[in-house]
């Protein structure tokens, strides 16, 4: 990887840090306690683990580095958790962003398909505090590991199959990313509106390129595996990788068909 990419890497953890410091005033970082009271209240504890095993390459490639244990420890108490149910969630803050976990909390499987999350709306109702706390807390996750985080998506490769081989997958387009995205990549998927920002609408808007001497396929392969930390864009962990390769796939040819106007 060039010294080029690896410094545009540095400067977008470095943005996005320092958004995540500016929301750690006094105020937030209450909230932040009165959220891990609620998590624990609501027994995220039983379906949900926080602590990413170290040694287990799996566990860091879907949720990121692993924290120190004597450090997960000192919590009172400490979340450690089970992983029979639900992802690890030691660094959601950084792979989801505050508006994707709210739809989550609120209505699963509107935004993630298939999902076995139940529903927590009750937090959100009218003037319960309980659901905005629990996004501050599950914002605050993993904020410390971002740029470590950064690094090893940057230097990710698919491992199973020839990424230029995989035919596109548009079925599972249509499942996991149309509700957003809208089915031809234009922005208009049916939850796009509750979104901080409304994806871009490919046929006449600027598109997400790569830093110059990164592969473009394998860009969108890293960007659909693990998102894009500080926006909406979720990542797909639990994919296989000629799964990542399909979805690119469509992707690039969505992108085809709406080509850049001279503009762009």
């Amino acid at each position: 990887m060039s010294d080029a990419l690896t410094c545009h890497r540095h400067a977008v953890a470095a943005i996005l840090l320092l958004g995540l410091l500016l929301r750690a005033t006094a105020g937030e970082n209450d909230a932040v306690d009165r959220g891990r009271e609620v998590y624990i209240a609501e027994g995220c504890i039983n379906c949900h683990s926080q602590y990413i095993r170290p040694k287990v390459a799996a566990d860091v490639e879907r949720w990121g580095p692993a924290a120190s244990l004597p450090i997960v420890l000192e919590s009172t108490p400490p979340l450690l958790g089970n992983r029979r149910q639900g992802p690890d969630l030691s660094n959601v803050g950084i792979r989801r962003s505050p508006a994707w976990n709210r739809l989550h909390l609120i209505a699963p499987r509107t935004i993630s398909p298939g999902s076995v999350m139940p529903t927590y709306a009750y937090l959100f109702g009218a003037g319960d505090q309980r659901g905005p706390d629990l996004l501050s807390y599950l914002s605050s996750l993993g904020s410390e590991r971002l740029i470590e985080r950064l690094d090893f998506v940057a230097h990710w490769q698919p491992g199973e199959h020839p990424i230029e081989a995989v035919a596109p997958n548009s079925a599972l387009f249509l499942r996991l990313c149309s509700a957003c995205h809208g089915s031809a990549g234009r922005g208009d998927g049916v939850i796009a509106h509750l979104l901080e920002t409304v994806p871009s609408d490919w046929a006449g808007s600027p598109k997400r390129r790569p830093a110059s001497g990164e592969d473009e396929l394998l860009f969108l392969c890293r960007l659909i595996k693990f998102g894009l930390p500080g926006t909406a864009m979720a990542g797909h962990e639990y994919l296989r990788d000629d799964e990542i390769a399909g979805l690119a796939r469509v992707v690039q040819n969505l992108e085809t068909h709406f080509p850049p106007t001279p503009s762009q």
